[in-house]
């Protein structure tokens, strides 16, 4: 019987070993796990390998710059065998991480999966490249959103062979607010400065500063904020960057905000400069709520 207990005891302090080795912090709101290198987020993947709602109400602090580059999504399909959806809340405390992501998988190429409902990942950098050279949905913060994603800077260049590119998220069903892109979005459909498409929710006070770029064979939409948007609100955001786009056939939706709207989007106090766009507002049409300027007074309503 002790040698049973032993036995049990040791896969158990195993397993929790396994789970969550982080460099510091108790995973509460008041003692945030603390990330420091690309082992703890490797930790953290492997967490949610094994248990994908393991990061249910635990709060993740990031404390420097993670200069070795991170290769693996946090919660991933592609590396999990639970679910795909970020649980948790993460702090990057405005450092950054640099990405060398290179993604076969269908979904989830981005360094978070799917932020869900409940979740929150704020003042986060991302730098470096995120590429979905056969699958759907490459991103730098989430590969979709329907959490809140808040105060985060994408510098990495963001590629997709296929379906759906954001400098932020792809899918759009929450909260994205004070979030730049400075990074290149390049796409085959459905490319956006901060997400591929807005099905609901919110983006606010957003800028893109990105190249946006869309080379679709038969149809393709392609925006400064959003590629496309069935519902929603686009508040207070700005394009400052060029947004091209090339078919072959078909039917292409450029716009300096948004390629195209297929059902209700209310966009409201939102620039863009059309020195640097050769695009209009909405599927290179005027659109209410939108102002195209010249570098000179976008500079200005920028500095606002």
């Amino acid at each position: 019987m002790k040698k049973i207990l032993l036995i049990v005891a040791i896969i158990f302090a195993t397993t929790l070993t396994a789970f969550a080795q982080f460099s510091g912090g108790s995973g509460t709101q008041a003692d945030p796990y603390q990330i420091t290198s690309k082992a703890d987020m490797e930790a953290l993947a492997d967490s949610l390998y094994h248990n994908g709602a393991w990061s249910v109400n635990k709060y993740f602090s990031l404390m420097n710059d993670i200069t070795d580059s991170i290769t693996r999504p946090i919660a991933s399909l592609q590396y999990t065998s639970a679910n795909d959806y970020w649980y948790g809340n993460f702090d990057g405390n405005n450092h950054r991480i640099i990405c060398a992501i290179d993604s076969n998988y269908t979904y989830d190429c981005a360094l978070f999966g799917i932020n869900s409902y409940t979740s929150v990942i704020r003042n986060l950098i991302v730098d470096g490249y995120i590429k979905c050279s056969t699958g759907q949905r490459a991103a730098a913060i989430a590969s979709d959103n329907y959490g809140l994603i808040s105060n985060c800077v994408n510098l990495a260049k963001i590629t997709n062979n296929s379906l759906y590119a954001g400098g932020i998220t792809n899918i759009n069903f929450g909260t994205i607010e004070r979030c730049t892109n400075l990074g290149t979005i390049e796409s085959s459909e459905g490319t956006g400065g901060i997400c591929a498409i807005i099905h609901a929710g919110q983006l606010v006070d957003c800028v893109n500063a990105g190249l946006v770029f869309s080379y679709g064979s038969y149809y393709s939409c392609c925006g400064g904020i959003a590629g496309e948007a069935t519902n929603g609100t686009i508040t207070r955001c700005i394009n400052t960057n060029a947004v091209e786009g090339t078919l072959s056939a078909g039917t292409l939706n450029v716009g300096a905000i948004v390629g195209n709207i297929y059902s209700t989007l209310t966009i409201t106090d939102c620039f863009y400069d059309i020195q640097m766009c050769k695009y209009k507002a909405v599927n290179n049409q005027d659109h209410p709520g939108v102002t195209g300027l010249p570098t000179h007074l976008l500079m200005e309503e920028l500095a606002k």
